[in-house]
């Protein structure tokens, strides 16, 4: 399990098997699919290249962090089939060039992953 961490270095979540899990590593909230990710949304919400999550703008929403050792193995046939309810959500799944910024964007990676529909942003 690698952590998933913000602009200050705080873990916001684990990926997990390409499961994105929530800091209690009990729900999957995203997924990471070849270097798509996935949320809520039925098509891709950003790109995961360099160890880095990016928005559809460019902009920085996390990079990936340590390997962190299990205290408790999670229970993968629950995280599987959440994983898999959102993975039969997905209708559109192709990828579009995403150009490389190095700014971070001011959204959390938790209301990046847990939007339902795009929201605009222009930071």
């Amino acid at each position: 399990m690698t952590s998933i961490t913000d602009k200050s270095g705080n873990t916001v979540a684990f990926l997990y098997q390409n499961m994105i899990l929530d800091t209690s590593q009990q729900e999957v909230i995203g997924l990471l699919l070849g270097n798509c990710v996935f949320g809520k949304q039925p098509a891709p919400v950003g790109k995961f290249f360099n160890a880095t999550f990016r928005k559809k703008n460019g902009k920085i929403i996390a990079k990936l962090g340590e390997d962190v050792a299990l205290k408790k193995l999670p229970k993968d046939a629950h995280l599987s089939l959440q994983a898999w309810q959102l993975l039969t959500k997905v209708n559109d799944h192709v990828c579009i060039w995403i150009d490389e910024k190095k700014s971070w964007t001011k959204q959390s990676f938790m209301d990046f992953l847990s939007v339902e529909k795009e929201m605009v942003e222009e930071d």
